[in-house]
């Protein structure tokens, strides 16, 4: 009797062990239903005709999209929904970093039991709440108006993003029928914000200022005399306007290109290359399961012309807006950047509460004494040359505008500002292009002057 119970005991622990496995299985199999099914060998997610229904809301509970009766809405506002359709997408997967498509799996209800046929009230469908404010959203695509571009705004202390605004644009539930045709909607499936990179123009003298600051050792006494035209290898580099005798502050101040070309040579390829890689550069970032298009720097080909042009901008530089917030972040927080993101959370199935994101820092831009020149050297730009009174708010703002020559490409130039806010309580980076805006000051800094107005009555009530 002993010998047989002996022998029952290591089957009966595998009869145990196999039903286990089954139930882990079928738990797991349950439990992670949506994502298995939105692999991309189930192409069906992928289909038009699959129904989404869960709900998608701003950081204040104001609903951006959902589901009625087999129907997808958005938001009542005409505004609203063209202004929040470049991060929320609409019922199609054309837009690839939107979140109707990249979180289709938690939109789409899918049942393991019943697949996509249940009825909207027995799905297990999810609400996904974002950081984006839609007023700010709203107020970047007003104030972006006929022009494309975009305009990126994020608490540089939390990471939560308020805006990722891009336009052309165009209401999800009226699409326009010629919209693969008109010229209007090139590129209206693209976020710029977060997919497109531009020339930066003088934007860039931040990158190159933090490379004077760390590898040039004469860089407090390193003074120019600026006539308005300098030759550098061979060819001429040119300014705006004469800005006579300036060192560091007063040449970014001023913008003299000729003041940086000449940072630029004298600092060397490999030097700019490090700082603007430490800066972002020749890298994407990951945001919520989203890869950025990259910023590039690459010199290895240059002459010495072309590399005094790279510490201006311009050359082969070019810039995501993203990254562009990120690096002013950078300069706000001491060199090291939290990073930024856009879904607070996802609740669980059937409606469970899910816990909010947590602030991430991602690795250091510059050291801290570099970042506290920038800071000050930016301020000093304000305070001398914008006027903070330019930017709508009684905010303390740090910015350099840029002007970015596309004349290879036709139209005028690319417009850019980025900067930061020191106030404690409305801690925003932020960074605007307008395309062919032609001037910094007067086409991107009436943007960033909206979104933060907007920022503030939001946070400040």
């Amino acid at each position: 009797m002993k010998k047989t119970r002996t022998r029952a005991f290591p089957v009966l622990l595998l009869t145990l062990a196999f039903f286990a496995g089954i139930i882990y299985f079928v738990f797991n199999l349950y439990v992670n239903a949506s994502e298995w099914v939105s692999k991309p060998i189930n192409d069906h997610l992928n289909n038009k005709s699959v129904e989404l229904s869960g709900t998608i809301t701003d950081r204040n509970g104001v609903v951006l999209a959902y589901s009625e009766d087999g129907e997808r809405k958005y938001n009542e506002d005409y505004n609203t929904r063209c202004a929040c359709l470049p991060v929320i997408g609409d019922s199609s997967v054309n837009n690839a970093t939107a979140i109707q498509t990249v979180y289709r799996s938690d939109l789409s209800g899918y049942n393991l039991i019943f697949g996509f046929g249940l009825p909207d009230r027995f799905k297990s469908s999810k609400t996904i709440t974002l950081t984006i404010d839609s007023k700010v959203q709203k107020a970047a695509y007003e104030a972006l108006g006929g022009y494309r571009g975009a305009a990126v705004l994020y608490n540089y202390k939390t990471g939560e993003t308020l805006c990722l605004a891009s336009t052309p644009t165009y209401d999800p539930m009226n699409k326009p029928e010629d919209i693969e045709t008109n010229d209007a909607y090139e590129g209206v499936y693209l976020n710029r914000s977060l997919s497109a990179a531009y020339p930066p123009g003088s934007t860039f003298k931040l990158v190159t200022s933090a490379a004077a600051l760390e590898y040039k050792d004469d860089i407090d006494s390193f003074e120019y005399d600026c006539y308005g035209s300098d030759e550098i290898g061979g060819k001429p580099v040119t300014c705006y306007e004469v800005n006579g005798h300036v060192d560091l502050k007063e040449a970014l101040k001023t913008s003299c290109n000729i003041f940086f070309a000449k940072l630029a040579v004298d600092i060397g390829k490999k030097q700019m290359t490090d700082k603007a890689e430490q800066m972002g550069f020749n890298k994407s970032w990951e945001l919520d399961g989203i890869q950025t298009a990259e910023s590039s720097y690459d010199v290895s080909k240059a002459n010495e012309n072309d590399l005094g042009w790279s510490g201006v901008g311009q050359y082969k530089v070019l810039e995501t807006p993203i990254n562009m917030a990120i690096r002013s972040a950078a300069i706000a927080s001491e060199g090291i950047p939290v990073k930024p993101f856009f879904v607070k959370n996802i609740s669980g199935e059937f409606g469970m509460p899910a816990p909010d994101r947590t602030t991430s820092k991602a690795k250091p831009m510059m050291s801290k004494e570099i970042a506290s020149r920038l800071s000050d050297m930016m301020r000093y730009c304000v305070e001398a040359n914008y006027g903070d009174w330019s930017f709508g708010t009684d905010l303390k703002i740090c910015a350099k505008t840029g002007t970015a020559e596309v004349s290879d490409y036709g139209g005028d130039a690319h417009a850019w500002v980025t900067g930061f806010s020191l106030d404690e309580d409305c801690p925003f980076a932020f960074a605007v292009i307008v395309e062919h805006g032609d001037s910094g000051y007067r086409a991107a800094v009436p943007v960033a002057a909206s979104i933060l107005q907007q920022a503030v009555k939001s946070v400040r009530g």
